[in-house]
């Protein structure tokens, strides 16, 4: 089994796409389909036609494109929206799920199918399709989709929200329990598929991290100080006030540390007015890929401030990012992020407070800096590389199939 080149389908929404432009950053999805592709299986990746980054619609319905001789895409039609969190954006996953049942019919059946989770709408569809077909599935459990639904409300509306949302946790739960194997971005993922699934693990789960496509190693620029830069979209869950408040006492204290923040986002604007006041943040908007290696290579660490729970149970692509380049982590980020940088020595963890963080860079020994970069690079390498990665997900597939 291990020597068949396989027919493998993979279905994520919301990714960039090969077809998006030569500056176009792959995601998880993307980047494995490519892998597989250049290792000689036959890939089919299922998408959405919403480019969700540009809150824009690719095509008005669904395409096929060719990537290469053994490797297409199949956008599926679904409405536009506007905001990530809306009635809009519920109708276009309802959408989704519709345009893959009626394309899917003259479609070769695969070997074995990827989907990711989210959408629940998408991954019924396709369960539906592969129980009748006697297709092995497995679900790739990359967010904590629905219950952080609850988490950004205030506490005193959690519980409406809860009792709001069971129907999507019940078709959640009939979901991940057809399927024959539950793969996630980490352990922590993995769990929680399982216990929305309702059984123990199984050999044929299996776990793989984000992986980032091979970058150059970032060689740090002369400078003064300690330079710190973020990278990323700039939404209410980035936790990126806690960094401006540390921000804030380190430029009271007089202390050589700056910030540029990179991105855009719906909290761009409050997050600017908010720091206003400080002359060692900057915010740079959206950059490209020569821009965003122009701050890298200028920085001493990538900042990581997510602090939401659902965080605390992922390795996020961003944490990948800075480490392929060589680039030392900040973070106050708990659970998997903080055990990954105890382990790998690939940076630091901070407790989640302004004064922690701020005490923490204050009190730094630029000393350190090298063994920090070396420890990045190197995890990067042994842990995240595409083929360490893309080859223990298609192992995991194989394996599958055996059984």
């Amino acid at each position: 089994m291990t020597d068949k080149k396989l027919k493998i389908w993979l279905a994520t929404v919301g990714e960039p796409l090969p077809i998006d432009g030569d500056e176009t950053r792959l995601l998880r999805t993307g980047q494995f389909a490519q892998w597989l592709s250049d290792h000689g299986h036959s890939v089919t990746f299922f998408t959405n036609s919403m480019d969700h980054y540009a809150r824009k619609l690719r095509t008005q319905h669904g395409q096929e494109y060719t990537i290469s001789p053994n490797y297409k895409i199949i956008t599926l039609s679904g409405r536009s929206y506007k905001h990530s969190i809306s009635i809009a954006r519920f109708l276009h996953h309802k959408d989704v799920a519709k345009s893959f049942r009626q394309v899917v019919s003259r479609i070769d059946r695969p070997d074995v199918i990827l989907t990711s989770f989210p959408i629940e709408e998408l991954c019924r569809a396709i369960m539906d399709y592969a129980k009748s077909e006697s297709v092995p599935v497995a679900i790739d459990t990359r967010d904590l989709w629905p219950d952080i639904f609850a988490e950004i409300l205030p506490n005193f509306l959690r519980n409406i929200a809860s009792a709001a949302i069971y129907p999507l946790i019940r078709s959640t739960r009939q979901t991940y329990a057809r399927a024959d194997a539950i793969t996630g971005i980490t352990e922590s993922m993995l769990d929680w598929g399982l216990e929305k699934a309702g059984r123990a693990r199984s050999e044929n789960d299996f776990w793989f991290p984000f992986s980032y496509q091979i970058a150059d190693i970032i060689k740090p620029t002369p400078h003064k100080g300690l330079h710190l830069c973020f990278l990323g979209t700039i939404s209410q869950r980035s936790n990126l006030e806690m960094i401006i408040e540390a921000m804030r006492l380190l430029q009271k204290d007089s202390k050589a540390v700056s910030l540029e923040i990179c991105g855009s986002g719906e909290a761009e604007n409050s997050l600017i007015a908010a720091s206003s006041d400080l002359t060692n943040v900057s915010f740079r908007g959206w950059l490209n890929k020569e821009g965003m290696k122009e701050v890298m290579r200028r920085s001493d660490f990538g900042v990581l401030p997510y602090n939401r729970a659902d965080f605390h149970q992922s390795l996020p692509n961003k944490y990948v990012e800075y480490l392929a380049v060589g680039l030392p982590i900040l973070s106050c980020t708990e659970g998997e992020v903080e055990r990954h940088l105890a382990r790998s020595g690939a940076g630091l963890w901070v407790k989640p407070s302004p004064k922690s963080i701020a005490d923490a860079l204050s009190n730094f020994d630029h000393s350190r800096l090298q063994n920090l970069q070396s420890c990045a690079i190197n995890s990067f390498k042994a842990e995240f590389s595409p083929d360490a990665v893309f080859q223990k997900a298609l192992n995991g597939l194989q394996r599958l199939l055996r059984r």
